[in-house]
């Protein structure tokens, strides 16, 4: 499930708990254009899996549809008539994401993963997310920016006193340690401009320095740095 998987796989991650909220972020079946629309139950089309029938690794799964956030079985009953029992239709597919299992905290399913945590899948299947962080830190990020139920205890992965004021701080500081912020004398590795420095490009073309500070982009840059630039 990462982060998206078939409702089979799902339904195993979860502890085999039912019932269990989906949608399938595909054209045609409640596409997403963000991860907070990905994740919104109200917003689509989405199943509350009921009963769940495995067969190998697959089966059948049933439930009640719904299409932002009201019940509405328009959608099964015009392209899968001859689906009998309220069968969800694809459940094997891929693309289906976790939204919510009622009555349970989702923190109870997916706790933070200690640092002697063994991953089980991916490219560093059987190595712990201590090793993985010392030779691959950004992957660790990579996966919790693209699967909100992969969390890190970083009180274990940096050793971090549980009772430490400043935990916050700390694990803010080590992100920018892995992922340090672009200064205005760094080359940028994009566009037009690729290969020049910012402070270069704001010489020829001011306007695009601008442009950039007001796009996502600048998420990655060190703001200070470049209004100092600006300003003189």
């Amino acid at each position: 499930m990462y982060p998206r998987d078939n409702i089979f796989s799902i339904y195993n991650m979860i502890g085999k708990r039912t019932p269990f909220l989906v949608k399938r972020c595909v054209p045609g079946l409640g596409s997403s254009s963000s991860e907070e629309r990905m994740y919104d139950p109200n917003r689509d089309r989405t199943f509350l899996v009921e009963t769940v029938e495995p067969k190998g690794k697959y089966g059948k799964a049933y439930g009640k549809c719904f299409f932002d956030g009201k019940a509405d079985d328009s959608y099964r009953k015009k392209y899968y008539p001859d689906l009998i029992d309220e069968e969800i239709p694809c459940a094997g597919c891929g693309a289906w994401v976790l939204i919510d299992v009622p009555g349970v905290d989702l923190n109870d399913i997916f706790p933070p993963k200690k640092a002697d945590y063994i991953m089980k899948s991916g490219k560093y299947k059987g190595k712990t997310i201590k090793e993985i962080y010392t030779i691959d830190a950004k992957y660790i990020y990579w996966q919790m920016d693209n699967n909100r139920y992969f969390k890190i205890d970083f009180h274990s992965l940096l050793n971090i006193p549980q009772d430490a004021t400043n935990a916050e701080e700390i694990i803010k500081s080590e992100r920018e340690r892995i992922f340090p912020k672009s200064t205005v004398d760094d080359k940028i590795t994009f566009g037009k401009y690729k290969g020049k420095t910012y402070r270069e490009i704001f010489d020829i073309d001011p306007q695009y320095i601008d442009w950039l500070l007001h796009t996502d982009r600048k998420k990655g840059v060190d703001i200070n740095s470049f209004i100092s630039m600006i300003n003189k």
